[in-house]
């Protein structure tokens, strides 16, 4: 009977740990919004990778036109200011796949993703103004 049990807590502890993921970096004040009267869209965050020596945030932003009918574009390449990292931005069916991206070796790299649901995207019809903005949390977590 001992056995039984401490093979299912055993198999339950194995599945709870491969259902889990790491978080790989944090993300502070993170905006995402076109900007009204202009074809242009603005990212911007903070980002540090927790469990480093890391102590300052990295600032990164992009600029990028966005869609027809004010919709935040894709990014495929953004910067990060004094660092190697990079970001992306995706959309899909069910929001905006938001990843970041640091070199580890010439040939691989530590990414990290969040999935912003579609319904912190909220486009705002003002005359002349149709535009999309994020309005979820500031702070997130990227996870492996």
């Amino acid at each position: 009977m001992k056995f039984a049990a401490t093979t299912l807590f055993a198999a339950a502890a194995t599945a709870a740990a491969i259902g889990k993921r790491d978080t790989v970096f944090e993300v502070t004040n993170f905006s995402a919004g076109c900007i009204r009267h202009s074809t242009q869209c603005l990212y911007s965050f903070s980002v540090i990778q927790p469990g480093t020596m890391e102590t300052t945030p990295v600032n990164c932003t992009a600029m990028e036109p966005g869609y027809v009918g004010g919709n935040l574009p894709d990014v495929k390449e953004g910067t990060c200011k004094d660092s190697s990292r990079t970001f992306s931005v995706t959309r899909g069916t069910d929001g905006l796949t938001f990843t970041v991206s640091q070199p580890v070796t010439p040939s691989s790299n530590q990414t990290g993703t969040h999935l912003i649901p579609a319904d912190q995207l909220k486009i705002t019809d003002e005359p002349n103004a149709v535009v999309e903005n994020y309005v979820g949390p500031q702070s997130f977590s990227l996870d492996s």
